[in-house]
């Protein structure tokens, strides 16, 4: 891997448990010059890697009414 554009690509896609053991090695490496991340951050990341998951399996790949547009229509928007 020549750039870090192709290094960020492949740690985005290792699952998280593999992100987890990278990052405690790269801690050891550099040393406490790694900033941790706020554990409030890390759960919004992890409920945002959930919910994209969740759309990604629900999604069928078909044209159609978005749930927005169905939700509007039911509020009477």
């Amino acid at each position: 891997m020549s750039t870090l554009m192709e290094i960020e690509s492949a740690v985005t896609a290792l699952p998280t448990s593999e992100q987890q053991m990278l990052l405690k090695w790269l801690q050891s490496v550099v040393g406490s010059s790694v900033i941790k991340q706020p554990a409030n951050a890390a759960r919004r990341d992890a409920w945002l890697r959930s919910v994209e998951q969740r759309r990604l399996r629900g999604a069928t790949s078909k044209t159609g009414t978005s749930i927005q547009q169905i939700m509007s229509d039911l509020r009477g928007d």
